[in-house]
């Protein structure tokens, strides 16, 4: 829920900090997203009028607006107080009033210059609602109120300089999605007054011919159809356009504005017919029949299920209910009578319409949560009062009001000792009554009990603990005493302390840790270019999907870490080192997919900050070969093995599968350049991806404490010309293994091909270290050994010793 801090005052007064105000919202259970300052990076953008618009002669899709911003003593460079811009949209129209970014305006992360396109002079820019942060809507500039003040700050003019929070409601308190329910909540935690406001609608004697007819009372609960006349379809005022544009609604007309400015304040949803055209003023809510068809306000035409929900006339649909309205009935530029619709809809049958439509409105959003029916009466008549005052309208004095069952008072009885045996401190019933009616609760005593009414639109108070729950979130969630559990407390299990391990690991090597959705796109997976047959391709679609960016559950990390790499990159990063642990899910002959943990990392760019002592190393496969060997390591793993492997995502040569113990892994590599190139990371991008459960099956016990060893080591170095296409891996291997029990440890140190070393060959030199446990070897003893591992070298391989 997003609202300008100014709007909220209106109905409550608020005597603290918007960065106090912002900590009681969360420590009461109103978690706010975000607090921002919209007008803060903004700066020189103001108010201008279109006067010309002409098309670019060098360029089909831009336009050259002529614009003025200023009369009288403040005049431009030509001297007529007219300057030309050149831009892409046309969603605007000579006479419209536009915010127009000058020369050397600010916006957030630009500055703008005067610049030639196409080889015309654009002096400033017209703004987009998502340029300014009002909206995110980069599809047209954002037209503003013709009543609008020429040359205006724009930042003032839609309050861009007012404080905007964006809070996250929880599912369970719908009336907390209109500003009057927050206010409610605001006034109870500061203690201060709470206001609503007043109603008048004028009277008249205009008659309301509207009937109504409800098929299924427990699809829709109650509605109210309001009737109004006389209207004039024209732009909001400035005040209200303003107001909408903060909470992110795009304003359109002043009818519509007002519905919706309606909708954020109470909660409530509305929608406004063109009485036009609903034959006979009949109105029927009733299910849908199989096939029926209607085009919808974004001019869509859907096919309707037997369960959707439909407001229908006599002959045809006229909009989904509790989703969205018809473009048969929607209010024009000459609606002269306009029929309200305040209603009540079952919040699972709004569900499920707006999934299976991939429908989501703000309208849903409230009805899935629940709209309280007792509140239909009073948003109805607030927008009447908004139609008379801001479009003419004459509202008919005759409400039509069909509530076939409304609901019975609801109470819910409550031990002030169980709130305090709860909670673990002490809240004194005289409190405890005080909270609950500072949110509209009634609250009688009797004897130790206290008997609670409680109001309709909190659904949600259904039992004792209900309650409790309300007083320890208006008390403070604060104040709840930390203390430590009773009894035996379980430690983590082995693969939980590898886990934790991991991220230690990873985090020390330099790596940032990345959380991703779970839900992907088709098209994400499709980029990696994988075989047809490879295990990543069988994907668990969504059945009712919100985007088709998020249609299928991940079966690999791998895109979506991609997708973060280049977002970081695109901000400039001179390096990128990510990793993710989280699962991923295939297939299943059962009703849920299979989930398998797994772990993930893509590197890119520079290593470390530039350093002057230093000159910057970049990722590579072998930086990121020793972070996978450093992983294994700490975790106390057998070292893994690499096998050269081919084939997308990764280069064709620059790639190898892993396994420890003979157990496979994943794989590692740099990224094919097509794969890069789709995901909008540099080429030679690395990355891996493994399963997280060999890693831990494979976990070695917990270590033993040993005496160090009391005799000393020899150190021999070892060089053998092989050739090239004999693994170093394998030498190492056929060394450790020859030399046991004396040899226990075998490094390879260096690798060298070019003068000296015949073509078609190379030189592998190791590092041995020998010993005994009980005694110090002799040289003559370190020379057996040297023999034996010698002879079985050039036995099994045909290497020579180099010297």
């Amino acid at each position: 829920m997003r609202f300008p801090l100014s709007w909220l005052e209106e109905y409550v007064d608020i005597d603290v900090s918007p960065e106090e105000l912002k900590d009681i919202f969360n420590f009461s259970g109103m978690k706010v997203e975000t607090m921002d300052r919209p007008g803060a990076e903004i700066d020189g953008v103001v108010v201008a009028e279109v006067l010309n618009i002409v098309e670019h002669p060098n360029a089909d899709t831009l336009l050259l607006v002529d614009v003025r911003w200023a009369d009288g003593a403040e005049r431009l460079a030509t001297g007529d107080g007219v300057q030309r811009v050149v831009c892409g949209a046309k969603n605007f129209a000579v006479g419209d009033r536009v915010p127009l970014a000058r020369v050397g305006a600010r916006l957030p992360g630009v500055e703008i210059t005067e610049r030639k396109i196409r080889g015309e002079v654009s002096r400033g820019m017209l703004c987009s609602g998502a340029e300014l942060g009002v909206s995110k809507d980069h599809s047209g500039i954002l037209v503003l109120p013709s009543d609008t003040e020429l040359g205006a700050d724009v930042v003032k003019t839609l309050g861009l300089d007012d404080i905007i929070f964006d809070l996250e409601i929880t599912p369970n308190r719908g009336d907390s999605m209109g500003l009057i329910g927050i206010a409610r909540e605001v006034a109870a935690l500061l203690g201060t007054e709470f206001r609503i406001p007043t109603l008048h609608v004028p009277p008249s004697d205009v008659p309301n011919p509207i009937e109504v007819r409800i098929d299924d009372p427990s699809a829709c609960h109650r509605y109210v159809a309001r009737y109004i006349e006389d209207v004039t379809i024209k732009p909001s005022p400035s005040w209200m356009a303003a107001r909408l544009l903060a909470a992110g609604v795009r304003p359109i007309s002043n009818v519509v504005d007002i519905t919706n400015y309606v909708l954020l304040e109470t909660s409530q949803p509305l929608h406004a017919f063109d009485a036009r055209q609903i034959s006979d003023n009949r109105i029927h809510v009733r299910r849908a029949k199989a096939g029926e068809k209607l085009t919808t306000l974004d001019d869509v035409e859907r096919t309707m299920q037997r369960d959707d929900l439909l407001i229908c006339d006599p002959k045809r649909p006229l909009g989904i209910a509790g989703v969205m309205g018809g473009e048969n009935s929607e209010v024009a530029d000459d609606t002269t009578t306009v029929i309200l619709e305040v209603a009540s809809f079952d919040s699972a049958s709004i569900s499920y319409t707006s999934r299976s439509h991939k429908l989501w409105t703000e309208a849903s959003a409230r009805f899935e949560r629940g709209v309280d029916p007792e509140g239909a009466a009073f948003a109805a008549a607030r927008a009447c009062m908004l139609l008379a005052e801001l479009a003419g309208g004459r509202v008919s004095a005759d409400v039509v009001d069909e509530y076939p069952s409304p609901p019975k008072p609801r109470s819910v009885t409550l031990r002030p000792s169980r709130t305090d045996h709860l909670l673990g401190y002490e809240v004194p019933e005289d409190e405890q009554v005080s909270l609950l009616r500072s949110i509209g609760f009634e609250v009688e005593t009797a004897g130790n009990l206290l008997k609670v009414g409680v109001p309709s639109f909190r659904p949600d108070i259904q039992r004792e603990v209900d309650l409790i729950e309300e007083v320890a979130r208006l008390a403070g969630f604060d104040r709840l005493p930390a203390t430590i559990p009773r009894g035996h407390a379980g430690g983590l299990t082995a693969e939980q302390q590898a886990e934790r391990r991991v991220h230690q690991i990873l985090s020390g090597a330099g790596l940032s840790e990345a959380w991703t959705s779970s839900l992907v796109s088709p098209k994400d997976i499709d980029a990696l270019g994988l075989p047809a047959d490879h295990p990543a391709r069988r994907m668990v679609a969504l059945a009712h999907p919100m985007t088709e960016d998020q249609s299928v559950l991940r079966t690999t990390l791998l895109p979506s870490l991609l997708r973060s790499v280049a977002r970081n990159v695109a901000q400039r990063a001179p390096g990128v080192a990510l990793y993710e642990i989280a699962r991923i899910y295939e297939p299943s002959t059962e009703d849920l997919p299979q989930e398998a943990e797994v772990i993930a990392a893509a590197f890119t760019g520079e290593r470390a900050s530039k350093h002057w002592r230093a000159k910057p190393e970049q990722w590579d496969f072998f930086a990121a070969k020793g972070v996978l060997e450093a992983l294994l390591d700490g975790l106390r793993l057998d070292a893994p093995r690499f096998r050269p492997v081919t084939g997308h995502p990764f280069h064709p040569t620059r790639a190898a599968a892993v396994s420890v113990n003979e157990a496979p892994l994943g794989a590692l590599g740099e990224l094919h350049p097509e794969v890069c190139k789709r995901f909008d990371v540099p080429e030679g991008t690395v990355a891996f991806e493994f399963a997280l459960a060999p890693i831990l099956s494979a976990l070695p016990p917990r270590p033993q404490v040993e005496l160090l060893d009391k005799y000393p080591a020899i150190y021999i170095d070892l060089a053998f010309v092989v050739d090239v296409d004999v693994p170093a891996e394998r030498i190492g291997d056929l060394i450790a293994k020859v030399g046991e029990p004396e040899v226990v440890n075998v490094v390879l140190f260096d690798i060298y091909t070019g003068e000296q070393i015949p073509a078609g060959k190379k030189s592998l030199a190791y590092s041995l270290e020998i010993r005994v446990g009980d005694r110090t070897l002799t040289d003559e003893e370190a020379d057996v050994v040297k023999d034996r591992i010698l002879g079985a070298v050039k036995e099994r391989t045909g290497a020579e010793l180099r010297t």
